[in-house]
């Protein structure tokens, strides 16, 4: 094993934050974001939440000892953090377990001044810090408050910035990140000295309550970086750039001052990414199709999407379906594959297999999970939805804003499907479209000799299984499918 590469390792000895948003748990999340494995050693532990801090109870000394011995005989940390250290007692051990396990590149967040202005570290802690841990750190990132304390001067100018970072210079520590977030202007500046070199770095302000935990995720970043192995320079800029791509992507979480979004999740209350999107060329397939050969199943797939195949629809309907695990098992690789191929990937009907397996969207019946119920669920989920006659149309109509398309038909008669409608044909085709506001895509017993007619009764797009499954020449048989044969 020791000869074996592993992910580098590093260390954060904070506080625990157990609303999730701060402290060491923004520094793991922040760390796994840039894979990096995170190790902790736990300084103290807080009762809060987004509206506050509710209790404080810092860990015992003996404990921190136990936690950096336990640690560093196992793991090879490549680089270290700090975040809030509570009193003098706890810098102090710190600062005596720093040295005695000789940590070289570690990164101070001098935690002392919450975002209100409440101090979080007394007068001993802060000389214990000045004198005791920034000598033994690499780089230390304080906001204009704390660098106010260290520097002992009021910070209002860029002048101001570089003044004070010279001056915490002094106290030992070679490397100094100013966050300037907390003067005026509208756009954010930090000033780094490191070593005789200095620059500012931009950044975005945003109007929000939702950015707790900004100096320990920015920290970490670093953190991570240096135990990527990237320099201290470019490891503050990709932390900086890091920065300005998740501030203004909040998490809706809590009712008071939320947490960052380090994982770059998307905000499941947009629907924004519908815009642009292709729905024209659907594959409709599962393992029945293709007398579940898994092998010939994932290569045919991969190749339709090659073709030029826009969304592969996964649908399991046969009286021997595989179980919920192995069609999971089958949703996860399908999506690999779109995902390589830039396709999207929906399933049929099942929207716990849809957002148990990431699929980009889910396709219903009329007599399937409602609209409505998915979009309160799963709403960052496209929807496609079937509709046969103008009833059922007219009974949608609350539905349309939520779709991604609608599938009308069966167009032609089926044999791909055993409950399938009666088809409605080219003119019934064309009556749905004339009334629908979304995409229509054509469903049912299409294949290349009729697609072209329905293109021109209207069709946005098609969908089609045995055409696609059962071809000879997916790509002839794709074109013959795609609205491209029109031009």
């Amino acid at each position: 094993m020791r000869g074996s590469k592993q992910y580098p390792t590093a260390l954060t000895i904070a506080g625990s934050d157990s609303g999730g948003g701060a402290g060491m748990q923004a520094d793991i999340k922040t760390m796994q974001h840039f894979f990096v494995y995170s190790t902790n050693v736990v300084v103290g532990l807080t009762a809060q939440n987004t509206l506050g801090v509710q209790g404080v109870y810092p860990t015992d000394p003996v404990a921190i000892a136990a936690q950096f011995e336990s640690v560093m005989a196992d793991f090879r940390i490549r680089a270290a953090k700090t975040g809030a250290l509570f009193d003098a007692v706890r810098v102090l051990e710190v600062a005596r377990n720093v040295e005695r396990f000789h940590m070289k590149q570690l990164v101070v967040d001098p935690v002392m001044v919450a975002k209100g202005g409440a101090s979080l570290l007394d007068d001993k802690g802060v000389l214990a810090m000045k004198k005791e841990l920034l000598p033994k750190a690499l780089l230390v990132t304080p906001n204009i408050p704390e660098a106010e304390l260290l520097a002992g001067f009021a910070i209002r100018t860029k002048a101001d910035m570089e003044k004070a970072a010279r001056q915490i210079q002094k106290l030992g520590v070679p490397n100094v990140l100013v966050k300037g977030g907390h003067l005026e202007g509208e756009d954010l500046l930090n000033y780094a000295l490191l070593g005789e070199e200095s620059f500012f770095l931009t950044g975005k302000k945003v109007d929000t309550i939702r950015k707790h935990g900004t100096g320990d995720t920015l920290s970490s970043a670093i953190t991570a970086m240096l135990a990527q192995g990237i320099s201290l320079k470019q490891a503050i800029v990709i932390a900086n750039d890091y920065m300005n791509r998740i501030i203004d992507r909040p998490l809706l979480i809590g009712e008071g001052h939320g947490p960052l979004n380090q994982a770059l999740w998307p905000n499941p209350n947009q629907r924004l990414k519908r815009s642009g999107q292709d729905f024209s060329c659907q594959l409709i397939i599962g393992l029945e199709n293709v007398a579940f050969d898994r092998a010939k199943f994932f290569a045919l797939v991969e190749k339709a999407c090659l073709a030029g195949v826009t969304v592969v629809q996964y649908r399991e309907k046969g009286v021997e379906r595989p179980d919920f695990l192995e069609q999971l098992s089958v949703a996860k690789a399908l999506k690999e594959i779109c995902r390589k191929t830039k396709t999207l990937f929906f399933i049929d009907d099942n929207v716990d297999l849809a957002i148990a397996s990431g699929a980009d969207g889910v396709h219903v019946g009329q007599d399937d999970t409602s609209v409505q119920s998915i979009v309160r669920r799963a709403p960052e989920l496209f929807i496609g939805l079937s509709v046969s006659t103008m009833e059922e149309f007219e009974a949608s109509r609350e539905d349309m804003p939520y779709l991604a398309y609608i599938g009308v038909g069966p167009v032609f008669d089926t044999t791909t499907k055993k409950d399938a409608k009666p088809a409605i044909g080219l003119n019934g085709l064309a009556v749905l479209k004339a009334a629908a506001t979304v995409p229509v895509i054509a469903i049912g017993g299409i294949n290349e000799k009729n697609a072209k007619a329905v293109y021109q009764a209207g069709a946005d797009g098609v969908a089609a299984i045995s055409s696609i499954t059962k071809s000879k020449n997916l790509v002839k048989t794709i074109q013959q499918l795609s609205q491209s044969q029109e031009e």
